[in-house]
């Protein structure tokens, strides 16, 4: 039995299109209200920014009042309607928004303007609409937000879960990898120099181990000097107990002290097996930066009951 559809394009149509250093801007203004007129006509609620936040009737507004009310706008739409006849950046920043949060987009431009491929290729346009005439533009328009109306339950759940994935491979990257500033920065409070610090270095540039890791290693754990330097070697890195001795300079018998100490301040016992160990890699090193995303991502993108 095929699944039921329903709509995709409800409430809020975003109306998207250049407004500041356009040189007659009362005629774009015009076309800005006649998007939202053939929003109007196909049931969604036209939200127009030069309505709240114009350049010119709202001068009064700071520019991050404007981002504001504006992102909030983008990421609570049913579909972005972007013009894309002139060149605006925030056109495409409005866009990008509408990615990051799943929201569907139609692109509006004449037949013969040229738009940016980066534009079209975004993964969030789902139609281009191309005009030589405003009636010709109302229909297509109107047929462009009528397909969306009718896309599957399943196949938007399908690019609601996709986007999910994507933000949370993107979180892991961000938990990956810091700046050099900042591991530079806690391998000083950690009073952590020489080849230690360049092996944990390199740990973080190569990935091995996560920069956010790094830094709950050092703050939440508040391991320092040889302790981080074994714990990293042995758990994470996973060096034999020669070479984590000798990156140490220490003895086989301290170098060991050092490592049941580490597990220790982590919360694990000095002889943990490898495995409880690995799983307290993934708890508590990856897992905690990019857990509401992890959240969202085994409930399938949508809320339990």
């Amino acid at each position: 039995m095929a699944e039921q559809a329903v709509s995709a394009a409800t409430g809020e149509a975003y109306v998207s299109g250049a407004l500041t250093a356009v040189e007659d801007g009362a005629p774009i203004r015009l076309f800005y209200e006649l998007l939202g007129e053939i929003a109007a006509a196909a049931g969604l609620r036209p939200y127009l920014p030069h309505r709240t936040t114009d350049p010119i009737a709202a001068a009064h507004l700071d520019p991050r009042t404007v981002y504001d009310i504006d992102r909030a706008h983008v990421m609570s739409a049913g579909v972005v309607i972007g013009y894309a006849g002139l060149p605006s950046f925030g056109v495409g920043i409005e866009v990008e928004l509408a990615r990051e949060h799943g929201v569907p987009v139609v692109i509006v431009a004449e037949r013969d303007r040229p738009v940016s491929r980066i534009l079209l290729g975004n993964p969030a346009v789902v139609d281009v609409v191309r005009f030589a005439d405003l009636p010709g533009l109302r229909r297509d328009l109107g047929a462009a937000l009528g397909r969306l109306a009718t896309r599957p339950t399943a196949e938007r759940s399908r690019l609601a879960d996709g986007l999910v994935v994507q933000r949370f491979l993107a979180s892991l990257e961000d938990a990956r990898h810091v700046s050099e500033a900042e591991v530079a920065a806690l391998l000083r409070v950690a009073e952590l120099d020489g080849e230690a610090a360049a092996t944990l270095r390199r740990a973080v540039t190569e990935g091995r181990l996560f920069g956010a890791g790094l830094r709950d290693l050092v703050g939440r754990h508040a391991l320092r000097g040889p302790e981080l330097a074994a714990f990293v070697a042995r758990d994470i890195l996973e060096l034999p107990a020669g070479e984590t001795a000798r990156l140490l300079g220490l003895d086989g018998r301290a170098t060991r002290r050092h490592v049941a100490a580490a597990r220790g301040r982590v919360g694990l016992a000095d002889d943990a097996d490898p495995a409880l160990v690995g799983q307290w890699l993934v708890t508590e090193l990856i897992a905690p930066p990019t857990r509401a995303l992890q959240l969202q991502l085994f409930q399938g993108g949508r809320t339990t009951q």
